[in-house]
């Protein structure tokens, strides 16, 4: 008799607490098929990894002194020049033609066929009336080395560096300068 009363106990227990969503969540095994395809492998371009300076900054260090030249002003921070575009300040290499009274930053003094040139993050100048005048690259002279932003290129199946409109070849030296690029306008 008790376990006639043990049984009932048990249905009535199983009729209350039956629900169909207890069979729903019985689930069933699936087995998943790995199939290897040969596919050929992409190869992987390495690049160099150069840090690059930043090419814009939000704010000018304090007491920096725009340099007006044709209605812009171009702003000299650590021996680069900037320019005011839309609320930041970007990096931009002044025109040639372009005059200041001394080189911002550190300069290199080299000699190209008689004629005296100062080499400065990318610019060449030359001396005149007191004043350094920004003037094209001379070919064929050697620099100790190039700003990280220099983009590395092939240029007629030689590695080059293109910077400021000038093209440099790597030397013993440095980076020789061996053509300049023509505006296209």
């Amino acid at each position: 008799m008790k376990n006639w009363k043990f049984m009932l106990s048990a249905l009535v227990l199983l009729f209350f607490f039956y629900s169909p969503s207890a069979e729903a969540q019985r689930t069933t095994r699936r087995t998943t098929r790995v199939v290897n395809v040969n596919r050929p492998v992409k190869r992987k371009i390495r690049r160099k990894k150069r840090r690059v300076r930043r090419r814009t900054l939000r704010r000018l260090p304090a007491n920096t002194r725009a340099r007006v030249w044709r209605n812009m002003s171009y702003y000299p921070v650590g021996g680069m020049y900037y320019v005011a575009r839309k609320g930041a300040y970007v990096r931009a290499f002044p025109p040639r033609g372009f005059r200041i009274r001394t080189i911002p930053g550190a300069f290199t003094r080299l000699m190209v066929r008689g004629a005296v040139y100062y080499y400065s993050t990318g610019v060449f100048y030359q001396n005149v009336n007191d004043e350094y005048e920004v003037v094209a690259a001379p070919v064929g002279a050697v620099v100790k080395e190039l700003p990280e932003d220099a983009e590395e290129m092939d240029f007629e199946g030689i590695t080059t560096y293109e910077l400021n409109e000038t093209l440099y070849k790597a030397i013993d030296d440095g980076y020789e300068v061996v053509e300049l690029l023509d505006d296209q306008d």
